[in-house]
Order: structure tokens, then C-alpha cells, then sequence
């Protein structure tokens, strides 16, 4: 039985006991274990409609009334129109209460902790996928991938996570989650986190990350290029293709709707169709200086002979992404692969 020291939403100091660390087979296979012609480095995954949710907001994050801080957003995923209701996290921050939504920030740690997580680190907490880390650990993650924080700015990403609240619901009206996007979050006392060098820190994914994982429905991608993006929406642009785009090849472009497309993503849409435009285009030519699109054509949808109300886009993807999508395929044949040997015992 793991015993752990932490801290609690509130940033003050709590013991969190009774809380079992432990390894687990099925995590071993969220782990990249084929380096092939790429370093191990460059590898991690995205995780099947956790990744897909729009989450995060990319404006200004803190709210001041709690009564309105419920943000209420739509997106359709494998085919279900789900309602997604996200809630900030409760800080107590600089001697004020202040509430955040989780953005662009907590979105890269958690991005880094799941590279930690596939690295070998992946540990089963109170029986649900998470990673031991520790916070220097994670700091150095970030500033190798070119995202510098300092303690406290991971520490405070961390609760935002924690705190945070993401409800989703069917169109029937069905609850299909309603979760921290962090199940727990366990770090060192105060005067360990100064360094935050030795003391090993736990996290503990959101439950769709668990299921994922169990139902092995993740997905091998490039950690290294959605790191190196800097624009949040090609971000989500990039991992939707990683994700869901498996049978990329030069000659079959995905085919996205502007209004369709924004609408679910964390940005949303705005009403100038021009915004719009030119937000999803500079996803793509984003995309492009880091080859994974190698071109993209833009049809406008009109209404009348000029009022522009929808863009259809023919995305090709480069020759480099395709072969990403080839050997994401591969890993993926290869858990399939484990995870029988695993049941059967072999």
C-alpha cells in the first residue's frame, strides 16, 4: 500500500493516504515499445473521444461569478451529438479565489505526463490508469519540447485539472461522464516541492482516458510534432487526424466542413465568416510547415451569389504523415496482438 503526501484544489497542504499505487499489465501496452526509424522519444498517443471533447478554452480563463461560469458546447462523435458542459476549477491564487478553465497550458502537461505515462511510468491508481512523475520530471518534459513553466505554473495547471469539471450528455439526455478531468491529483508536501526533484508525485487520467486505455483504443502519433505546434487549434486539428484519419493515403483527403468543424472544436465560431476562414487556414498551412498536410483546397459554401455560410475543404495529407498513419496501424495490430496473449495467458 503506497502512501503519498499532497496537496489539496486549494493549493494547501493534506495527507492523501490509502491511495494504491500499483503496475498494471494492460498499461504496459499504452507504452511505445517500437522505436523503429524514429527515437522512442518522439512517439506517444492520443486517446479516442477524450481528445475529440472540447474542453479547453483558448481565451481569457479566469471568470469571476460562479453562477455563469458553466460554458455549454456541442460536438458529434462516431456518430452521437453529445452536449459538453465544462465547469472551472476553484483556486485559491495570490490570497484571492479566482476560477479557471483549463487551456492551452493544462493541455501540454497533460500531454507531457501522458509521454511520461507511455514511457514506462503508466501506474494504476485506486485501480484507474495514471503516472508516477515527479514535478522536476515534468518541468524538464516541457522545456524539451520547448514549453517553458516554472514549479508553481505546473503545480497550479495541475489543480486547474483537477478542479475543472467536464460533463457530457447524450441527446436524450443520458449522462455519459461527469468527472474531474483529473480523477486525483497526489503531490509533495511544501517543502519537497521547492526542488520538486525526488518526491514522486501521482495523477490519476480521467475516466475516458481509463476506458481508452482498457478498450485499447488509442492511437500512436507524433508527440514530438503536436508539441512543436504552437497554434491550440491546429493542435486539435492534428490529433483529430491522428486519431481518426486511418487510412490516410496522398490520394484521399479529409474532407471537413468549416461550421461543422470550428463549432466543436474549443474555439467555436464566431460570427464573421471571415474569422473563420482565416482561422481554419492558418491551422492548415500550420499543419503544413510541419508536414502533415501537403496542400488543401477550400470550396465556399454560398448563399445567394456572395454571402459566404460554409467552407468544405479537400485536406491531403504529406507523404510523412502517411507514413505515421502506416506505423500507428502497425503499433495498433501489435497491441491487439499483446492484449490477446495477455487474456490467453501465452
Amino acid at each position: 500500500m503506497a502512501k503519498n503526501r499532497g496537496v489539496s484544489t486549494d493549493l494547501s497542504d493534506i495527507d492523501i493516504t490509502n491511495v494504491r499505487i500499483e503496475q498494471n499489465g494492460q498499461l504496459d501496452l499504452f507504452s511505445i515499445l517500437d522505436p523503429a526509424s524514429r527515437p522512442q522519444e518522439d512517439y506517444s498517443n492520443t486517446v479516442d473521444l477524450y481528445d475529440a471533447i472540447p474542453k479547453y478554452v483558448w481565451g481569457p480563463r479566469e471568470h469571476e461569478d460562479l453562477k455563469s461560469a458553466t460554458l455549454t458546447r456541442h460536438c458529434t462523435l462516431r456518430g452521437n451529438k453529445l452536449v459538453v458542459k465544462l465547469k472551472p476549477a476553484i483556486i485559491e491564487k495570490d490570497g484571492r479565489t479566482v476560477l479557471i478553465y483549463p487551456g492551452q497550458r493544462e493541455e501540454l502537461v497533460e500531454d507531457a505526463l501522458r509521454k511520461i505515462a507511455v514511457s514506462g511510468q503508466a501506474v494504476s491508481v485506486n485501480d484507474k490508469a495514471g503516472v508516477s512523475f515527479t514535478l522536476y520530471e515534468l518541468m524538464k518534459e516541457l522545456e524539451k519540447m520547448g514549453h517553458t513553466y516554472d514549479l508553481n505554473e505546473i503545480k497550479e495547471a495541475l489543480f486547474v485539472y483537477r478542479g475543472a469539471i467536464m460533463e457530457c450528455y447524450s441527446e436524450d439526455g443520458t449522462a455519459v461522464i461527469n468527472s474531474s478531468l483529473f480523477g486525483l491529483v497526489g503531490l509533495t508536501t511544501r517543502q519537497d516541492i521547492k526542488e520538486g526533484r525526488a518526491e514522486r508525485c501521482f495523477v490519476q487520467f480521467n475516466p475516458l482516458v481509463n476506458d481508452s486505455i482498457m478498450n485499447l483504443t488509442f492511437r500512436q502519433y507524433n508527440y514530438k510534432i503536436g508539441m512543436d505546434i504552437r497554434s491550440p487549434l491546429a493542435r486539435f486539428v492534428y490529433k483529430r487526424m491522428a486519431q481518426y484519419w486511418t487510412q490516410a493515403s496522398e490520394n484521399n483527403p479529409y474532407t471537413p466542413n468549416l461550421v461543422t468543424f470550428l463549432g466543436q472544436s474549443p474555439r467555436g465560431l464566431t460570427e464573421k465568416m471571415g474569422e473563420n476562414l482565416r482561422a481554419m487556414r492558418n491551422a492548415l498551412d500550420t499543419l503544413k510547415k510541419h508536414k502533415v498536410v501537403s496542400r488543401y483546397v477550400e470550396h465556399k459554401v454560398l448563399q445567394g451569389k456572395q454571402k459566404v455560410i460554409d467552407a468544405q475543404y479537400e485536406v491531403y495529407p504529406h507523404p510523412d504523415f502517411v507514413k505515421e498513419v502506416i506505423k500507428a496501424n502497425q503499433r495498433k495490430k501489435q497491441v491487439q496482438t499483446q492484449s490477446l496473449r495477455l487474456e490467453t495467458g501465452l
